[in-house]
């Protein structure tokens, strides 16, 4: 506490020399050393002051401190590789069975593709692609609902809700 406040004197005195008329170098040669010495202190307490302001986080050593790669990381290249390209492939899958059945023409054609949607999800570990939202698969079905029957609805809302398992957040706690 005692250091806080000598550094809001040491503050408020180098903000009160601050307000002061700085003398042109014809009169700071007539004054003699004087305000060359006074304004060295002034600069003095000003940086002090600026330190023990400063919070301890400032003063923390930003090197990295990691340098270079982290082991393994390489090494995985070719998996992560693997991994996009699975990806890109469901995706695709994903999107030409949610074209067939926003274009279906018929209950069977979308009681197909439905039942292809469920067993794509279910290949891929009950997870939707990335980069896939519920909101498509929402805003197609608003638009086929009216064409559709109620065994195709139905089968569509077993769809939404292993859709929607797959975008809620899960608790780790709990057992599957």
């Amino acid at each position: 506490m005692r250091l806080l406040r000598l550094a809001c004197l040491a503050l408020a005195v180098h903000s009160s020399r601050a307000l002061r008329l700085v003398p042109t170098e014809g009169r700071r040669a007539a004054l003699g050393r004087g305000v060359a010495a006074a304004a060295a202190s002034a600069a003095a307490a000003s940086a002090a002051a600026t330190a023990a302001l400063r919070p301890a986080a400032a003063l923390a050593s930003t090197a990295a401190e990691l340098t270079g790669v982290q082991a393994g990381f390489d090494e995985a290249a070719e998996k992560r590789a693997r991994y996009q390209a699975m990806q890109k492939d469901y995706k695709k899958a994903w999107r030409k069975q949610l074209s067939n059945l926003e274009f279906s023409d018929s209950d069977g054609e979308a009681l197909e593709a439905i039942k292809a949607i469920i067993k794509l999800i279910r290949e891929h570990g009950n997870e939707i692609p990335q980069g896939v939202r519920k909101q498509d698969l929402d805003q197609v079905y608003k638009r086929v609902q009216p064409n559709l029957s109620k065994p195709v609805r139905m089968a569509f809302l077993d769809l939404d809700g292993l859709v929607q398992k797959a975008v809620t957040v899960k608790d780790l706690r709990a057992d599957e």
